[in-house]
């Protein structure tokens, strides 16, 4: 390993967060081969009369919500419409459930307090799915079909392979209830694709870290699959870096987002193959100019994987920053703050 001196992302492989991130390949390996209720989810979201599957979680949780939605925009035999809806939406008899819903919960621990509010409601169509990392969580004890996710490891407090796992697991449940041979096949190919994926950013960080000086703000884009990538990407950088960041859709991004960015803002790009909606939105970033940051990764075969492939740069990229601002990358200051409102006390 290069010295923190010669390799300016050289300290950032040293964090538990890297860490957990390198093992994302064996979180998406364990949980792919072992489709643990893939199926039994599947047969529920998709049994007779259902009208719409109502995918609901907190955070990175309501992102792969939208990812789930964003890849059923392109099924080809349609599961029932997929409505991502925030999951404090769910929370205190504030969503108005139709006839034909069902629920899809996704919360990594289980425990998440607006699921928990939701699904202790009368109101609530049951029986409900739930994508978890915890099946003796308080979520998916009351579920009528789980699929569980595996973490192998987490080291540093802001989930890695309980985020990618989640959208493997939700893209597979999709692949199975839509019949999509497609996407089956392209989920069996995503462990190699994300390693590959870590392997790229290892070669590319150097050189586009050391270029990098820190953003008082940031905005992520991505187009259409890889826009739920990009708000994952914000995230990051809120949650590690502790930098004000907005995640977008390309063209959001082109035409309003770009509005609020400055010379030293910072802007990420996760381009996916042939596309030209990103490279528009990167030439309007550089006629601010802002820093622009085009990440490896979008380019996986299927770019409904691409919140996936690109995960591993934009987690680099915000572990830098964190560091260099002097926060702990893995033990942010905010956590015990989250906990309190995130979980039930």
């Amino acid at each position: 390993m290069a010295s923190a001196g010669s390799d300016p992302a050289a300290p950032v492989w040293e964090t538990g967060l890297w860490q957990d991130t390198e093992r994302v390949p064996d979180s998406l390996a364990a949980t792919l081969q072992g489709r643990d209720g893939f199926a039994e989810v599947a047969a529920l979201l998709a049994r007779p009369g259902t009208r719409r599957v109502i995918v609901s979680g907190s955070g990175a949780s309501y992102y792969v919500a939208l990812a789930m939605w964003l890849a059923s925009l392109q099924a080809a035999d349609p599961l029932a419409e997929v409505v991502p809806v925030p999951a404090g939406l769910l929370a205190r008899n504030a969503f108005k459930w139709q006839p034909g819903d069902v629920l899809l919960a996704v919360s990594s621990s289980g425990e998440a307090r607006d699921l928990i509010e939701a699904t202790e409601s009368e109101l609530l169509p049951r029986p409900f799915a739930a994508i978890t990392a915890n099946p003796e969580g308080s979520v998916p004890r009351s579920a009528g079909a789980r699929a569980v996710t595996a973490v192998i490891q987490q080291a540093a407090i802001t989930h890695t392979q309980a985020f990618c796992a989640a959208v493997a697991a939700s893209l597979g449940i999709l692949a199975i209830a839509t019949h999509d041979r497609k996407l089956d096949r392209a989920l069996g190919n995503l462990p190699g694709d994300c390693q590959q994926s870590i392997t790229r950013t290892r070669r590319w960080a150097p050189s586009a870290l050391a270029a990098l000086t820190t953003p008082p703000a940031a905005a992520v884009f991505g187009t259409g699959p890889a826009w739920a990538g990009a708000l994952e990407g914000a995230l990051l950088l809120k949650e590690v870096a502790r930098i004000p960041a907005e995640g977008s859709e390309t063209r959001e991004a082109a035409t309003t987002v770009m509005t609020g960015l400055l010379p030293r803002h910072l802007a990420v790009s996760l381009a996916t193959a042939d596309d030209p909606l990103a490279e528009e939105a990167e030439l309007v970033c550089r006629s601010i100019p802002c820093q622009l940051l085009r990440v490896p990764g979008g380019d996986v075969a299927d770019r409904r994987l691409a919140a996936v492939g690109t995960f591993a740069p934009l987690v680099a990229i915000a572990i830098h920053l964190a560091l260099r601002a002097g926060w702990d990358a893995d033990d942010p200051d905010w956590y015990s703050r989250y906990e309190r409102t995130a979980r039930r006390s």
